[in-house]
């Protein structure tokens, strides 16, 4: 039975902050060299310091990006920079954004903490492979923190959408209490549910699902991590201390309001001769048509969706754009029976990495998790300038997005995705609300 529960969230406090829009991040993973500069300069209150603090010369064991952002938590609470509520609560929220060709569309979904669950209790299914650099990284940031900073996003099933039903009643007519615009041109609202009754509405309904993992992979498997080094640390716990539970963002399967966006792929490195006996090698596989432009072809993969397994090339010469077919889809189970789950096998991610960037192109697995030859790109546009404006880059992949029907089907069947098959948009947003793991008494004036 899952345990979905308020929390005394902490925020940053309206009477010392007046611009929410200036001390928000995006997640720590997307974060380069100038965004986080520029987070730096845009409030002395950014929460970057906490999530993704910078790395200075001479830096060592005591003093780092880790023990900063510790020491900051504690300034920004004994300061009241940042408060936490008082009551139990959950906070809903509404993402108003544009869809991947422009439409409107607005994200419903909440903030609440849950009991952490071993992989085989059968309540969490992730469904994309992690990496041991990133947990490793996140792990030094939570033992120095003792906090949830950012929300795992998650999702249930709830055709008949009745999770969400009141809580969106009750925010209606009823002035946000956050309102925040982001760099993605995505507005948040959200409004604090302290009451009782509707806290315990949330609880009570959400017992019986089962959630998958969207985004933070890597968070989960930490926050287990840093459970199970309390538990060692304090033999006699209860299961009901902080560290057992962590901060998650709940959005519905079933919503019209939950996208996913593609995440195209850059290859570079790849030995000369692979790329000019590419085309040839592709035949073999796919029907390969020449387009006229960047346009067309993803008009054609949108037109396909579904229907086939369908690439885009984008090449440096001309013709400069190629729509890729599969011509049969059983060559997938003939080349992976055995190594791949049926359930993965036919994925556009796992033909595009086992097919063409793997036995074509010679990038192999272990290149490939470690990004030797691969650059993930947002946005057909972005991929078709590297493409043709970077030396490095020698061609690029255009994708259409893993279906949300796809993601439940893996992750429901016990098995993962290779890394960034999904894109869900947008991203939870850090510095919204956060969750203490201790007591801040511990470290307030008179506590």
């Amino acid at each position: 039975m899952a345990e979905v529960l308020g929390f005394r969230g902490v925020r940053f406090n309206p009477a010392v902050v007046d611009d929410f829009d200036r001390v928000i991040c995006p997640p720590y993973d997307v974060i380069g060299p100038e965004l986080q500069e520029e987070l730096y300069r845009r409030s002395p209150y950014n929460v970057v310091r906490l999530e993704f603090g910078k790395v200075l010369p001479g830096d060592d064991e005591e003093e780092n990006r880790y023990t900063r952002a510790r020491r900051t938590l504690i300034e920004w609470l004994r300061k009241k920079v940042l408060i936490r509520d008082r009551e139990m609560s959950v906070y809903y929220t509404e993402e108003d954004y544009r869809g991947e060709f422009g439409e409107p569309l607005t994200r419903r979904g909440y903030y609440a903490k849950v009991r952490l669950e071993d992989p085989d209790s059968g309540l969490y299914f992730p469904h994309e492979r992690t990496l041991a650099g990133p947990k490793a990284d996140r792990l030094r940031l939570m033992e120095a923190v003792r906090a949830n900073l950012s929300p795992i996003f998650s999702l249930y099933d709830d055709p008949q959408m009745v999770v969400l039903r009141d809580l969106e009643a009750m925010a209606k007519g009823k002035p946000p209490l956050i309102r925040v615009h982001t760099d993605e041109g995505v507005e948040i609202r959200l409004w604090r549910v302290t009451e009782p009754r509707l806290v315990g509405e949330v609880t009570r309904r959400m017992a019986d699902k089962v959630f998958v993992i969207a985004d933070g992979h890597h968070r989960y498997e930490t926050a287990l991590r840093y459970r199970d080094l309390m538990r060692e640390r304090h033999p006699g716990y209860t299961g009901n201390e902080p560290w057992n539970y962590v901060m998650m963002y709940f959005s519905n399967l079933s919503s019209p309001g939950l996208a996913v966006f593609p995440t195209h792929r850059a290859v570079f490195g790849v030995p000369p001769d692979r790329i000019e006996n590419l085309e040839r090698q592709l035949e073999e596989f796919f029907e390969v048509e020449p387009v006229a432009d960047a346009e067309t072809l993803s008009a054609r993969l949108r037109d396909l969706r579904g229907r086939a397994h369908a690439f885009g090339l984008v090449a440096k010469g001309e013709p400069r754009f190629r729509l890729l077919v599969l011509r049969d889809d059983g060559v997938m189970h003939r080349m992976l029976r055995g190594r791949v789950p049926k359930v993965v096998q036919t994925l556009d991610v796992t033909i595009l990495h086992s097919l063409i960037l793997e036995r074509i192109l010679g990038i192999d697995r272990k290149a490939q998790e470690e990004q030797r030859n691969l650059r993930y790109v947002k946005g057909t546009g972005e991929l078709v300038r590297q493409v043709v404006e970077d030396p490095e880059i020698q061609l690029g992949f255009v994708m259409n997005p893993t279906r949300v029907e796809e993601v439940k089907e893996v992750a429901l069947a016990g098995e993962r995705m290779p890394q960034k098959s999904t894109y869900f948009f947008p991203k939870q947003v850090t510095g919204l609300v956060m969750h203490l793991l201790f007591d801040p008494a511990e470290v307030l004036p008179g506590g």
